[in-house]
């Protein structure tokens, strides 16, 4: 189990100083969006649930505790790691940015550029309305409204610079606080990945060896499937991985404690705005706290009404709104039906799920117990069984929880103190897999390095950004739906430039061919 080293002293009630700022952090665009978004008779009420679920967050420490976990070299090393691995990923432009940032940033400008909520006029004979998972970007779009859209491109990088900080804190908070055991958390967390390289020469090993180079991004190397390095989360999607990330770091610091019960429902409605992918991928971590604590004669808090009441029912709201029209985004099962007989799609999901998370998750488990990882293998091997979303999104972002599980195990495992001689051997066959799956890192640290910065384009909506397509999970078409009734009516925003002065993507023309056409 995943637990702080001064958890052994006793059971803390109370939530500690670094993990209030993490819950307000996760929280913070939820409230914004309620503001934002909906009319002012349901924007009151809703907000009275929130303010109520969050009172922990204003409780008074008690006396003698809860201690913050954290010593002042662990936070000078995760701010000056998490900062690096925020610049080198793109948020600011200042190195090369991936593909994805093309349309993050037209989102971002659409959000600045117009009243909320943010419509593109009609389509298919429907008013339409940005819906999109949008808490990663709501504190940046209301710093832009105040001061302009370069601030708010500023405001998201140290926004983004922010959350990996309080990730690398909550990891580091659960090792003893020495400079080797710090640099060698954050390197394993910021290298953790599966072995892309191998899957990649199994599969595709004569023309993957003629065409690589040290920028090719490696993840897609089993086709209909990938399970993202850390890093490659943060480079290409930061709004979809830092939610996931922070409250997974909650759950691994609080798996005895009942301290962050009351705050645990509103934290997972929260989290849905961030990314609902990445909500689903959580609940079973969720769900086994609760069965832990339980089993363990402790009856959960959040099973209390007072504390789960307010969070459903701005979950049905968010939830409301996140479904908008969401017949139009393909999804079903990934076994049958294709070209291929269902037997060796079969074979094909096991083999992506030993190399990109099995053999990594059972040298974690020869060192270490952990019922976490156990449960992150279960759901990693079950997710590529269903598809959703154009790229597959949910075995892309339903997994984000259950890798920095996996990657907070390694950690811990390569950390255990034993020195008995046939743990020492499992310990360097962890350390060998994860060296193997650190080439994956390696490529999109070299690709932020070699390929020249581009800058953003401050004029291209979202509409133009994708070519003038309305594209389902980011675009959702009003028809007299329920949650449509308690929201603002949508502001049309001019949809700009069709031509390639919006459209063409420099990230991927750079990716692709080395230079911007």
């Amino acid at each position: 189990m995943f637990s702080p080293p001064s958890a052994k002293s006793g059971i803390s009630t109370s939530l500690d100083p670094l993990d209030r700022v993490v819950v307000a952090y996760l929280t913070l665009p939820a409230v914004i969006f309620l503001v934002g978004w909906f009319e002012w008779w349901v924007a009151l009420p809703l907000l009275a649930c929130m303010a109520y679920a969050l009172l922990p967050l204003v409780a008074a420490l008690p006396a003698g505790g809860p201690r913050l976990r954290i010593t002042p070299l662990q936070i000078s090393i995760a701010v000056t790691v998490a900062c690096a691995w925020t610049v080198l990923g793109g948020a600011h432009h200042v190195f090369f940015a991936n593909a994805d940032w093309h349309v993050r940033d037209a989102v971002l400008h659409d959000l600045v550029a117009s009243p909320w909520p943010v419509g593109y006029g009609l389509f298919e004979g429907k008013e339409t309305l940005l819906r999109a998972p949008l808490a990663y970007y709501l504190p940046a779009a209301l710093v832009g409204k105040f001061a302009g859209l370069s601030a708010a491109h500023m405001a998201m990088g140290l926004w983004t610079a922010m959350g990996s900080t309080l990730f690398l804190i909550q990891v580091l908070s659960l090792t003893p606080s020495r400079v080797a055991v710090a640099l060698a958390v954050a390197a394993v967390v910021v290298l953790f990945s599966g072995l892309d390289i191998v899957g990649s020469l199994l599969n595709d090993g004569p023309r993957f060896r003629s065409d690589w180079n040290m920028t090719t991004h490696l993840e897609w190397w089993a086709g209909k499937y990938q399970y993202s390095s850390m890093t490659t989360q943060l480079f290409w999607v930061p709004n979809h991985a830092l939610g996931g990330w922070l409250l997974v770091g909650l759950l691994c610091r609080y798996t005895d404690s009942p301290a962050f019960d009351s705050t645990l429902p509103i934290c997972v409605v929260a989290l849905a705005l961030w990314s609902p992918l990445t909500a689903v991928g959580a609940l079973p971590f969720v769900l086994w706290k609760l069965w832990v604590d339980t089993a363990q004669g402790r009856l959960p808090s959040l099973l209390r009404p007072q504390v789960w009441s307010p969070a459903l029912i701005v979950g049905i709201v968010i939830s409301g709104y996140l479904v908008l029209d969401e017949g139009r985004v393909p999804k079903g099962l990934a076994v049958g039906g294709g070209d291929e007989p269902a037997a060796m799609e079969l074979l094909q999901q096991a083999q992506f799920f030993l190399l990109e998370a099995g053999f990594i998750g059972a040298a974690i488990l020869l060192l270490r117990r952990s019922a976490q990882v156990a449960v992150a293998l279960v759901v990693l091997a079950a997710l590529p069984l269903a598809y959703l979303g154009p790229g597959n999104d949910l075995v892309m972002r339903a997994s984000i929880p259950s890798l920095a599980v996996l990657a907070i195990g390694a950690c811990l495992a390569l950390l255990d103190e034993s020195m008995v001689k046939h743990r020492m051997r499992k310990r360097a066959a962890l350390f060998a897999l994860l060296a193997v799956g650190a080439v994956t890192p390696a490529a999109e640290f070299a690709r932020a390095v070699i390929l020249p910065a581009w800058p953003i384009n401050l004029q291209a909506t979202l509409i133009g950004a994708d070519c003038g397509r309305f594209a389902a999970h980011y675009v959702a078409r009003l028809s007299g739906q329920a949650i449509s009734r308690l929201l603002r009516p949508p502001h049309r925003l001019a949809l700009g430039p069709m031509g390639p002065a919006s459209c063409d993507n420099p990230g991927l023309d750079l990716m692709s061919h080395g230079s911007v056409r």
